[in-house]
């Protein structure tokens, strides 16, 4: 298991979901297989910004990383929906949050957990608001597909994806490249958040190996930040934090012994202590706290 099929652009993804036509939101749905293809076997694609070469897969791919785990569901992990209000006091937050609701709501998603995800659905509608991105969840008649499709996990991923879609374009054509990348830090941070908890209770082997692959995205999101570092005040803390956290897992004894002979990491097997996932988690919820509250 390694980084390579999560390097999936948002650009690439949005546009193999295009192609994905709305007939298919219907009690019929896809099968879960097909929906695996989209969502991993979509071709990666480097997206040039500033000269800078970065990868960003979607909030729905890194949840489905952690679904392939098998973890059980925690209602605790989520932020709390009624803390959509407080997100509105810079672009930075409403931004960080939009991610973290994001990744809220394809957690509930991928676990059946459809009313929780219908609420998730309406805090990402109201942070995206903050952001100038209602037209993504307005048109399409999004709350009555999402209602008739709610227990179709199929469809409403279809769904969802169309929504990220949508929501990529608007950032895309308002040059608000920078809020796409912040909106993505915190889709991140929200996933290996709950992967990190989850397995600190669990202690599931799959739930690790889902932690680590992604940790991997650590990486291109440091790249994707230092390329747009100008463009909020915020964004140098943001990147500090990541980089600590890259740090950690660069310093896990097998990373680091993988990285220094330059060899493909197997992370279903790779041992790792539980002093060091604790390292690593502690500054996870650090950042992740800063972002919510």
């Amino acid at each position: 298991m390694t980084l390579k099929f999560l390097t999936v652009s948002v650009l690439a993804i949005s546009v193999t979901l295009t192609s994905c036509k709305e007939s298919t939101e219907t009690s019929k749905g896809e099968t879960s297989e097909e929906v695996a293809d989209t969502l991993n076997n979509t071709p990666a694609v480097a997206e040039k910004e500033q000269e800078v070469s970065y990868n960003l897969p979607s909030a729905l791919q890194i949840a489905y990383v952690f679904k392939k785990s098998g973890a059980g569901f925690d209602a605790t992990l989520p932020n709390n929906k009624a803390n959509v209000s407080k997100y509105n006091t810079s672009h930075y937050k409403s931004a960080v949050n939009f991610g973290i609701y994001s990744a809220d709501l394809s957690y509930c998603l991928f676990n059946k957990k459809y009313p929780e995800s219908k609420d998730y659905l309406k805090a990402c509608k109201e942070t995206g608001s903050l952001l100038g991105l209602n037209q993504a969840f307005e048109s399409g008649d999004l709350a009555n597909r999402f209602d008739k499709n709610i227990t179709n996990e199929d469809s409403v991923v279809k769904i969802v994806s169309n929504v990220q879609l949508k929501t990529d374009v608007m950032f895309e054509q308002n040059k608000q490249k920078h809020i796409a990348v912040i909106a993505f830090a915190g889709a991140w941070t929200e996933s290996t958040y709950i992967a990190s908890q989850v397995y600190l209770k669990e202690k599931n082997k799959k739930v690790l190996a889902s932690l680590l692959e992604e940790l991997l995205l650590a990486t291109p999101i440091i790249k994707a930040l230092k390329s747009h570092e100008s463009s909020e005040p915020e964004i140098t803390s943001l990147l500090s934090s990541i980089e600590k956290i890259n740090s950690e897992f660069n310093a896990i004894a097998a990373v680091k012994t993988a990285l220094e002979k330059d060899e493909e990491m197997d992370l279903t097997t790779m041992a790792v202590t539980d002093a060091e996932i604790k390292t690593i988690s502690e500054s996870v919820k650090a950042l992740r706290t800063s972002m919510v509250d």
